[in-house]
């Protein structure tokens, strides 16, 4: 029987382990090679796993996944792997047929407070790696704006944000 061989991209959502789904875990225990941060790789230092740290960026992270094509590869990604990630990179360099998605759990909005239980209608923004170019006049139109974040630069954007949205706005910043 051939084994199926297959990149799996696995959401690490925050990036703690207690956040990750059942179908997440399961993946990456399942995989031959984990490649991911550092800090990713981190969370399964118990598993007997070979490991390919790679700094997040798309060239190296396609590279790690060819060297080691041919096995069963768990790519980790923070965040949603559908939503402002390295899986984009991932799919359109290898194609649909050789990825599978394992969700990992994503931020909740009811984890941080009871009157904004989901996130179906925000505005859904990413500065994880670059800043967006957005009129924030238009921005102060939305009920609710959800951003993805990822590094020092993004955080003076969100700091710009509320300076720009004024004193209406309640922000909640969250980590892990």
């Amino acid at each position: 029987m051939a084994v199926n061989r297959i990149i799996v991209i696995v959401g690490c959502g925050p990036g703690a382990r207690e956040c990750l789904t059942a179908e997440a875990l399961s993946a990456i225990e399942d995989a031959e090679v984990l490649v991911g941060s550092a800090r990713l790789l981190s969370l399964f230092a118990n598993l007997n796993t070979e490991r390919v740290a790679v700094r997040g960026y798309r060239e190296e992270t396609i590279l790690a996944i060819q060297q080691h094509r041919g096995r069963r590869i768990a790519v980790l990604v923070t965040g949603d792997p559908g939503l402002a990630s390295l899986a984009s990179a991932v799919i359109e360099h290898f194609g649909f047929s050789f990825w599978s998605r394992a969700a990992g759990h994503q931020f909740r909005a009811d984890r941080l407070c009871e009157d904004w239980p989901q996130l179906e209608d925000a505005r859904i923004i990413s500065v994880h790696a670059v800043q967006p170019n957005l009129d924030f006049n238009a921005l102060a139109a939305e009920r609710k704006i959800a951003i993805l974040t990822g590094n020092t630069e993004s955080m003076r954007w969100i700091a710009l944000l509320a300076h720009r949205l004024g004193n209406e706005w309640r922000i909640v910043v969250a980590e892990d």
